[in-house]
């Protein structure tokens, strides 16, 4: 860099072909108070009435180790022809140079004609600034016009990310990308240097502008071992998803989408970059076999034998394929299901925003009262009149049957296996002297068979209830307000818990009584690092404002309601199978409620679990931190083979391993939906769109809360999380305002908590809108509008 951010862009101006630099003089910040009439005669003679900007330049700014960004004014729009207001602008720079120590006569100031009719502008750092992996990242407004959203951080305008990997920028098939990516690389030949942090627009004409360079100040704390990894890890990557968009034999649908929200939303329950033995659980209790065992106990047909969930460098991605298939009833005709899952696999390649909705906005997998509605919707022209009939046949006889539990795929069959792994958890006494890992297998098949396969069977009738349930809104039997109303009057785990905890801060109820319970619960189920409710000292202590009114009264049916709801019944054929609206209206409650108690109990054996292996690595010499790097597999390995190494040698080696390849997954940046091969390398941050719970508006301020953060008072106020995990359900014990997440889709957990307890909240925002909000001290979150707006 030149020795100020003028002395740069005047070395610049008569070397760049492909940027061109708006018009601009200037002067040292010394020169203003001897010669300014001079000065403003210059400006007026060469800007001749345009606008302008009034830039600062001073000596300390923009340096190779300290940036300085946004410590300095810079005034925009300024009318070249009037005196006091150019006055008025300089002086501001100066005063803003005062603020932050003496002016020196190495200061200047940059007076530079505004540039007119952009179609967008914003800053490109040309690696990653927090990792240093190598991707040109752009910060972009393509919505304002202005030239200063991105770099004011004005959060009114939609600010845009995209990640080009540096090693692919000739895939790029958009013009005014392709036009600023080559106009940055022969800035980064001139300047010598490929660590360039760039403010920059483009026009109408999709020419690209610069406004300034300066050097990335972030590179001395980069791991350079991760960043040069990561283009192989990308090949890799790459060659795995071309394997998978082909087709496979016994699975329906030509190629597949890659998501990490959809279907299991390991995004939501292990994160983007989960650490080896958080995904290893995961894999191994959900999407390995327990997901298709379910599906198939129920009726659906499976792929036999897939896992749902693969790996991208370490990030978890759910095969959308494979869900679609297991969303099909199995006695619907192989041509229907092959053509449905083509239909739903287009649909979310063309709306990625549905990401979190697949249930919901994608595919259809149940009966509800609205299903002609919805095939129109979801199907279009893809199946013929007759084959529409069948699928609906399909689906009515298979919710029929599982509504009923006529074939041990019901809510009660689940619900008793529940119960017997709860009365297994009562004989577990974990043993801190000398942990028996051999007794991880029992407690693994336990977990499983009475645990999460009918988990995922509950977990299933959840979202057939919900999707009942809204359909007979969507009908016109019940109106918003009565289904929130059904929803609200549930009661479940999370309002024992609230009313626990109450109790508890009265002292009705012990800490050890509490904890007994309750204990096991963590922010990170498959965290081993995440604190349990048993493992925080404070917990709950205090004098902590508690939420009154816990839950609603109990949803009755009114009699021409209930005459509505059987008439649609006999209708549909339900009610000849004892279906009637009392019955109907219980089995929404049952599925609910029965999908959280589910929840609660088997998440009980995986924190033992995670408990035995912390003491394991502890009595081998390895902390909690090395652990969380070794997967599953491998621990269980320690007890089934034997190596001239020690277990704890072993196991530090695996550890190593472990953390260096999660350096990298952490630094890579992928889609949430992945559906070609140009996805791994051009990766935009796709807009979701939140989930809103309630017709409430709120206008609070916020807290974001992060595992083991367990701030005194929340009440008042609306709660930032970014998973909606169920070891966060202390919050509801507080009076919140409201609650946001950045995953979760409209049937996670967390929505169920805030329809339960009528809380206003926005499940679901995505990563963009995440980081925005991340940064708001005050918001307006306005459910029934589907707003999220930061305040003043």
């Amino acid at each position: 860099m030149r020795s100020s951010k003028a002395r740069t862009l005047d070395f610049l101006q008569h070397k760049l072909s492909k940027f061109t630099i708006p018009e601009f003089i200037y002067f040292k910040s010394l020169e203003w108070k001897d010669r300014n009439k001079e000065i403003l005669y210059e400006i007026k003679e060469t800007f001749q009435g345009s606008l302008l900007a009034v830039r600062s330049s001073a000596a300390n700014e923009d340096g190779i180790n300290n940036s300085r960004a946004g410590e300095y004014e810079s005034i925009l729009n300024v009318p070249s022809e009037h005196h006091n207001d150019v006055v008025d602008a300089v002086e501001k720079v100066l005063i803003s140079y005062h603020r932050n120590g003496d002016v020196t006569d190495k200061d200047e100031v940059i007076v530079q004609r505004m540039l007119q009719n952009t179609i967008m502008s914003g800053v490109i750092f040309t690696h990653d600034l927090n990792t240093g992996a190598p991707y040109y990242v752009i910060n972009f407004d393509d919505v304002s016009g202005k030239t200063n959203t991105v770099t004011s951080g004005d959060s009114k305008y939609a600010n845009r990310t995209l990640y080009i990997h540096r090693g692919a920028a000739d895939i790029i098939h958009s013009e005014r990308f392709k036009n600023l990516i080559d106009a940055i690389q022969e800035l980064e030949k001139i300047m010598n240097s490929q660590f360039l942090d760039v403010e920059f627009a483009v026009d109408k004409n999709l020419s690209p502008h610069l406004f300034q360079v300066r050097a990335i100040t972030t590179q001395p704390n980069w791991n350079r071992a991760v960043s040069k990894r990561i283009d192989s890890a990308l090949h890799g990557i790459q060659t795995f998803v071309r394997s998978k968009l082909k087709p496979v034999d016994g699975i329906y649908g030509c190629t597949t989408v890659l998501g990490q929200m959809p279907d299991w939303n390991p995004a939501e329950m292990i994160g983007r970059a989960p650490r080896r033995l958080a995904f290893s659980l995961y894999e191994t209790f959900i999407t390995n076999h327990a997901w298709r065992i379910a599906r198939e106990k129920m009726g659906y047909a499976v792929p036999t034998g897939q896992p749902l969930m693969v790996s991208l460098a370490g990030q978890p991605f759910i095969d959308t394929r494979l869900s679609f298939h297991s969303y099909l009833p199995d006695k619907l005709s192989p041509e229907i299901s092959e053509k449905l899952v083509n239909t739903w696999i287009k649909r979310l390649k063309e709306n990625p925003e549905l990401h979190d909705k697949v249930e919901f906005d994608v595919a259809i997998t149940t009966f509800s009262f609205d299903i002609d509605e919805k095939i129109e919707k979801l199907t279009g022209n893809t199946l013929s009149i007759d084959e529409k009939d069948e699928f609906k046949e399909c689906l009515r006889m298979l919710t029929i049957e599982l509504i009923k539990d006529e074939n041990g795929g019901g809510v009660d069959s689940a619900l008793n296996k529940i119960k017997r792994l709860e009365k297994e958890q009562e004989s577990f006494k974990l043993n801190t002297t000398e942990p028996d890992l051999n007794f991880l297998y029992k407690m693994m098949d336990d977990c499983i068979w009475l645990g999460t396969i009918p988990f995922s069977i509950l977990a299933r009738h959840g979202f057939i209830a919900r999707t009942i349930l809204l359909s007979l809104e969507n009908k016109g039997i019940l109106n918003k307000t009565e289904v929130q109303s059904i929803q609200s009057g549930i009661r479940t785990v999370a309002s024992d818990l609230v009313s626990d905890m109450l109790n508890f801060q009265e002292k009705k109820i012990s800490r050890e009584d509490f904890m007994l319970k309750y204990g096991h619960l963590r922010p990170g189920t498959y965290d081993i690092l995440s604190l349990r409710y048993d493992q925080i000292e404070n917990f709950g202590s205090g004098n902590i404002p508690m939420r009154s009114g816990l839950v609603s009264e109990e949803f009755t049916l009114e009699m021409e309601q209930k005459n509505s709801i059987n008439e649609i019944l006999k209708k549909e054929g339900f009610f000849e199978h004892g279906i009637d609206a009392d019955y109907l209206v219980e089995y929404i409650k049952k599925a609910t409620a029965g999908r959280e108690y589910g929840k609660f109990i088997f998440t009980r054996t995986v924190s033992d679990i995670l408990e035995l292996i912390a003491k394991y690595g502890e009595n081998n010499g390895l902390s909690r931190d090395e652990i969380s790097h070794i997967s599953f597999t491998d621990i269980l390995k320690a007890t089934t083979s034997s190596k001239e190494e020690s277990i704890e040698d072993r196991l530090r080696k695996k550890s190593k391993e472990g953390a260096e390849l999660h350096a990298v997954s952490s630094a890579i940046r992928l889609p949430q939906v992945l559906y070609d091969e140009k996805g791994v390398h051009v990766v935009p941050f796709q807009i979701s769109h939140p989930n809103f719970i309630t017709d409430k508006r709120v206008d609070a301020e916020c807290i974001r809360l992060s595992p083991g953060n367990n701030p005194p008072s929340l009440k008042g106020k609306i709660v930032i999380i970014e998973s909606a995990d169920p070891g966060f359900d202390w919050i509801f014990a507080h009076d919140i305002a409201g609650l946001i997440t950045k995953y979760g889709g409209a049937n996670s957990h967390m929505a169920i908590r805030c329809a339960e307890f009528s809380i206003p909240a926005a499940i679901g925002c995505g990563e963009q809108k995440f980081e925005i909000i991340i940064n708001t001290n005050k918001l307006l979150l306005d459910c029934a509008s589907g707003l999220i707006q930061p305040q003043i």
